[in-house]
């Protein structure tokens, strides 16, 4: 992504930001934002800080150990009732996940399915101290939220970034001719929803309601993402109703 970007923000890893979150409607206020509440909150916790010096020593694949609820940094952005755009950041603990490093949750609506979406991401991926991101693998999961009910899973492994997959996946979704489940299955769920907002149409069974995406691993070499991608797939999504993937992984346990 060339030379860094993020000389004004004190916590924030602009490059690392732009590598997970291109594609999201975020722009350097929202950022700054989040960087302002994230400084307030290491001023008073040094949580930021240990976190950077752990990863700055030993990089991305050792484990951070933390005990109690998890730490949840929600960024939210949504059109208030006077039509203007507000972006807002809450520093909060997840009192249901115990024991697991701290997660950033970011809250945005689909412009054009007019759906909740949400992104999860590792705080540590995003901020100053880490290596680049860029270059590197990943490990992704799209869930699809179907008649506000059954939520479907599907996990993917990238080198360019989920959302670039997730475009991808998208367009053949709509072409509505892939025999894959996760494309099938999106492809469906987003036609019933455009024929509810511009044919107004009641819409039948197979709604798509909400899309959820998550970072599950980032800044791994090829060889670590695909035993994470095979454990994963093997454990939450193949011989499952509710799992898309249709094959293991590649990787080895």
């Amino acid at each position: 992504m060339g030379q860094t970007t993020d000389r004004k923000f004190k916590i924030v890893n602009k490059n690392n930001w732009n590598y997970l979150c291109e594609g999201l409607t975020y722009n350097d206020g929202d950022i700054a934002v989040l960087d302002d509440v994230l400084n307030a909150f290491d001023e008073k916790s040094g949580v930021v800080t240990r976190i950077a010096n752990n990863d700055k020593a030993q990089g991305y694949e050792s484990t951070l150990s933390f005990t109690g609820p998890q730490i949840l940094v929600v960024l939210d952005k949504y059109l208030t009732p006077e039509g203007k755009i507000l972006c807002t950041a809450t520093i909060m603990n997840h009192l249901k996940a115990i024991d697991l490093p701290p997660l950033l949750m970011l809250n945005l609506q689909s412009p054009s399915m007019d759906i909740p979406q949400r992104i999860e991401i590792p705080l540590r991926y995003i901020i100053k101290g880490g290596p680049a991101l860029d270059g590197t693998h990943m490990v992704y999961l799209h869930a699809l939220e179907i008649d506000e009910q059954e939520t479907f899973v599907y996990y993917g492994i990238t080198k360019r970034g989920w959302m670039k997959r997730f475009l991808e996946h998208a367009k053949l979704a709509m072409k509505g001719t892939s025999k894959r489940k996760f494309p099938s299955l999106m492809g469906k769920g987003m036609r019933v929803r455009m024929d509810e907002i511009f044919m107004k149409i009641k819409p039948g069974k197979g709604k798509l309601t909400g899309s959820y995406h998550v970072v599950c691993a980032a800044g791994r070499t090829a060889k670590n993402a695909e035993q994470i991608e095979k454990y994963l797939i093997d454990k939450h999504s193949l011989q499952k109703d509710t799992g898309l993937n249709m094959i293991s992984g590649k990787g080895k346990r």
